[in-house]
């Protein structure tokens, strides 16, 4: 007797647990001010790649370049990521980072001449709105700087997830994982030795912080919400993802004290629910 219906009668906890741990990405990097952005980018990712290791499978040489290329833009997706958010509030950080959908639909239009359907440009137009509500009238808690990086990250997120995505369907996900975080970590090393960053002798509290981020965003956030796939549909975990900026603003206002503005909050409500009608045109 198949043991899968018994399994999923844990999605709903498993995905409120993910979606907490994703929001608090953002407030782990900002307790580690004095670490470098690319130290803990190569450490989440080096990590993974080796805890996945035993999963790891031969692949055809087309795939292992594509998995190279996918690790180039994951690991610059971090360092931009955690970069902006001792530049920006944690909100619109988040926020922007989180407008990887739209980003996805309108680079598969340009690269790949794919043609999204007709709720995406609605949802565009109301994302580009809120942004200029949230950062075009008055700099509030953010920087051009902060809020261009995670412009950025969100770029590469969506880059990370085209570059890679025909290999995710022919390779399954743990070796796929294995794979790509391996070649982010081995893009990492080089630019730490370029930028010096420095990858050992940090404080213990800080390798306490990014084994927090190890643990939570990523093994219980993504892994979560990997396994609630199998169980709920993708589209339900495209709108549960755009939670994430809620959940950081929040714990920032909680552990850090950071309360954005009432027009920023506005700005972001809007942007989320642009993502939230763009991401689900299919």
């Amino acid at each position: 007797m198949s043991t899968e219906p018994s399994r999923g009668r844990f999605v709903r906890p498993v995905l409120a647990l993910a979606i907490v741990a994703i929001s608090a990405s953002a407030i782990l990097v900002r307790l580690i001010p004095d670490v470098h952005p690319v130290t803990i980018a190569f450490w989440r990712t080096a990590t993974v790649a080796v805890l996945l290791s035993p999963f790891l499978r031969r692949v055809s040489a087309r795939d292992l370049a594509l998995v190279v290329g996918a690790g180039a833009c994951l690991a610059l997706h971090f360092w931009a990521w955690f970069a902006s958010i001792h530049h920006t509030s944690v909100m619109r950080s988040t926020v922007l980072v989180c407008l990887t959908p739209i980003w996805t639909g309108v680079l598969e239009g340009l690269l790949l001449g794919h043609r999204p359907g007709r709720r995406f440009w609605p949802g565009i137009g109301l994302a580009v709105g809120g942004v200029m509500v949230m950062i075009g009238f008055t700099p509030g808690q953010g920087s051009l700087l902060g809020d261009g990086l995670a412009t950025l990250g969100g770029v590469l997120s969506s880059l990370y997830f085209l570059v890679g995505r025909s290999v995710r369907q022919r390779v399954q996900f743990a070796a796929y994982g294995a794979m790509v975080c391996g070649a982010a970590a081995l893009w990492l090393l080089p630019v730490a030795m370029l930028v010096e960053a420095p990858l050992v002798g940090l404080p213990i509290a800080s390798w306490a912080v990014i084994g927090g981020i190890i643990l939570g965003p990523q093994l219980i956030g993504h892994v979560g919400l990997n396994y609630s796939i199998r169980y709920v549909p993708a589209s339900l975990i495209a709108a549960l993802i755009v939670l994430e900026p809620v959940g950081a603003t929040a714990l920032a206002a909680f552990v850090l004290g950071e309360v954005p503005g009432l027009r920023e909050v506005a700005g972001a409500a809007i942007v989320l629910i642009g993502v939230f009608i763009a991401a689900r045109e299919g």
